[in-house]
């Protein structure tokens, strides 16, 4: 996306998952009902061995904290989170919903290996659980430093090579990020921007910055 283009990019990922195998007894055996959880956004990364951590943004639970804010965070030299909100609420019928409303972020961690740098001007991420199991939906605006389609579809990837054809990508940046258990159990995980370091390892760096996240659990694992 060219940087003349400043109309916002809507990315809606009506993610659904059901649960396999599951039985009303096995259900209610878990109540008192849904969990959810999400932040605005989170850093685990290693530069040149020195980790750099930011605990996550906002956090906000069903069964703890409601509601949670945030001003600017700027995480080193690797990462800055202009703030954002975070609301997560259980229904009367026992169902959890999970928003995260945040501003915008920047990211320059990748210029020091020729890559980009990746803003975001804003991003929507939530989830709902229903009687057995959850929904997601994100939406992007604003993305810069990266080419993306007007649509996307969960879990797409884009690599940043190296600085020369034979070198080793520098980063992998997954947007619309759509994270399940192997079988599947009716819960999820929705990040709305996943950009992992060195993907193929590298001394150089490592480790993941998490740019708004949810997760829904039905039966409140």
């Amino acid at each position: 996306m060219s940087s003349s283009k400043r109309r916002p990019l809507f990315v809606l990922a009506a993610a659904t998952l059901l649960a396999t195998g599951t039985t009303g007894g096995y259900a209610s055996a878990l109540e008192p009902g849904a969990s959810g959880s999400g932040s605005v956004g989170s850093v685990d990364v290693t530069i040149d061995g020195t980790p750099v951590q930011q605990d996550p943004i906002a956090p906000c639970d069903v069964d703890g904290v409601p509601t949670d804010e945030s001003d600017k965070v700027t995480v080193g030299d690797v990462a800055t989170f202009y703030g954002g909100e975070t609301t997560c609420t259980r229904t009367e019928d026992e169902e959890a919903e999970v928003t995260v409303s945040g501003e915008a972020f920047v990211t320059d961690v990748l210029r020091d290996w020729g890559g980009p740098r990746i803003r975001l001007s804003g991003y929507d991420v939530s989830c709902r659980t229903s009687a057995n199991g959850s929904s997601g939906m994100v939406e992007l605006r604003g993305i810069r430093g990266i080419e993306v389609p007007e649509e996307i579809e969960p879990n797409h990837t884009i690599t940043i090579p190296g600085a020369t054809a034979d070198a080793a990508p520098i980063a992998k940046v997954v947007l619309n990020e759509f994270v399940t258990p192997e079988p599947p159990d009716g819960s999820m995980r929705l990040n709305a921007m996943r950009i992992e370091l060195y993907p193929d390892g590298n001394p150089a760096g490592s480790g993941s910055i998490v740019v708004g996240s949810v997760a829904c659990d039905p039966f409140g694992g």
